[in-house]
């Protein structure tokens, strides 16, 4: 019985082998995109203070002089605030 199984086994894998190597190429199927899907990305800010590179939605915003600065975290904006007052 296992002598069958095995056998069945080994004729399903010659077949699906023989069956890869002798399918004409335009008639095998894509299981993959031709053209890679554009991927909509994020503008990145980079953080004053540590030199992070941050994505916008993300960043802690400070105004200062009608510029915009963006901040990876609340202590790099406190941080970069005490270093403009000395």
């Amino acid at each position: 019985m296992i002598r069958l199984i095995i056998t069945i086994v080994i004729i399903y894998l010659v077949f699906r082998l023989v069956k890869g190597l002798f399918l004409p190429s335009g008639k095998r199927k894509e299981n993959f995109p031709r053209k890679p899907a554009s991927i909509e990305g994020e503008d990145l800010v980079k953080d004053p203070y540590c030199g992070t590179y941050v994505p916008v939605s993300s960043a802690n915003k400070l105004r200062i002089n009608g510029e915009d600065l963006y901040f990876c975290s609340k202590e790099c904006l406190e941080k970069y605030k005490e270093q403009k007052k000395k």
